[in-house]
């Protein structure tokens, strides 16, 4: 069994969106060697959106499930990972071209977001490759449970974002943003993406694996 990590190592670096939401640092509560201390205890703060991170519906829809009430058969099991390079945003027509198994119920973009290392950037990129609102009503149209991509957010920049996050979390979709698929070759996996069972949250820093061929 070989196993591919697909998640971003989390810095206080690392991107966030427009470069204005809280990012990842933290700070240490006890530290050994220091009076008193005879344990190392750090405390961490994070935006749910940072790194690699998994939406659930109540991101945009009111009264959407929250990460704890994530069916964990969408989170984990079979998963596509596709190839679209050369595009602005994912459309219907590019998923219509990508030979996405019928059934497939997980499917993982890889676009220029990859080739270009954006998540590798701590400047936030506006032109970063999302999921136009028809690729997203595609998806939902073929059974499509959970739907991840290589940068921070699953639709376009601007307006269209909040139409795309709608079709998508709306029909109770799961969305794993900023994925990292530099290594990953076109092709069928087992996915695994669990975030920790926080209560109430709309979204959630994942560790997302992909590993070739099944679980038995």
């Amino acid at each position: 069994m070989k196993m591919h990590d697909i998640s971003l190592m989390v810095t206080e670096k690392t991107v966030t969106w427009e470069n204005t939401e809280q990012g990842f640092s933290k700070r240490w509560a006890a530290k050994l060697g220091t009076p008193g201390n005879d344990f190392n205890l750090s405390v961490l703060t994070d935006g749910t959106h940072t790194g690699t991170h998994v939406d659930a519906p109540l991101h945009f829809i009111p009264g959407g499930k929250s990460i704890e009430a994530l069916d964990l058969n969408i989170l984990v099991g079979p998963a596509q990972v596709v190839e679209i390079f050369g595009r602005d945003s994912v459309t219907s027509a590019d998923l219509e071209g990508a030979g996405i198994t019928p059934g497939m119920e997980r499917v993982l973009l890889k676009t220029d977001n990859t080739r270009l290392k954006r998540k590798d950037n701590p400047i936030f990129d506006e032109g970063y490759v999302g999921l136009a609102p028809s690729g997203a009503q595609w998806l939902v149209s073929h059974g499509v449970r959970l739907v991840g991509i290589d940068y921070l957010s699953i639709g376009p920049h601007g307006p269209v974002n909040t139409q795309t996050h709608t079709i998508v979390l709306g029909a109770g979709m799961v969305v794993v943003e900023t994925l990292v698929l530099d290594d990953i070759a076109p092709g069928k996996y087992t996915l695994i993406a669990l975030p920790p069972k926080f209560q109430g949250l709309e979204g959630s820093p994942c560790r997302a694996l992909l590993i070739e061929g099944e679980l038995t």
